[in-house]
């Protein structure tokens, strides 16, 4: 192995969590809106509502908002954030509970920030 083959392995980012083509609880590809309750029967668990930036299923029937349709990424939600914000446990390994307690959604940009 020379030099520069070491070197491309270290820049590369590993990740426990990784991209997926398809959303691993309604099956949507990248670019496609999850299902709601309305498209079956309990929606989808890893949507996030775009107001509150947290699961859409914690909004509950009652809520006081349009949890608008999220598209799948290929990223598990709040990853790329922890990773962006430096708040990673291990590779690939996003520390939500410190994102959710720490950080503030911003629902105009769609991406959680530091609060200030």
């Amino acid at each position: 192995m020379n030099d520069s083959s070491a070197r491309d392995g270290r820049d590369k980012v590993f990740r426990i969590l990784d991209f997926e083509e398809t959303c691993r609880d309604c099956g949507v590809t990248v670019g496609q809106e999850h299902l709601t309750l309305a498209d079956q029967y309990d929606g989808c668990d890893v949507a996030i509502c775009l107001v509150t930036g947290r699961q859409r299923l914690e909004c509950g029937p009652d809520r006081d908002h349009d949890c608008g349709r999220e598209k799948w990424t290929g990223w598990t939600p709040g990853l790329l954030d922890c990773e962006r914000l430096g708040w990673m446990i291990g590779p690939g390994l996003p520390d939500l509970v410190r994102l959710y307690t720490e950080a503030v959604w911003d629902s105009e940009t769609c991406r959680w920030e530091k609060r200030a």
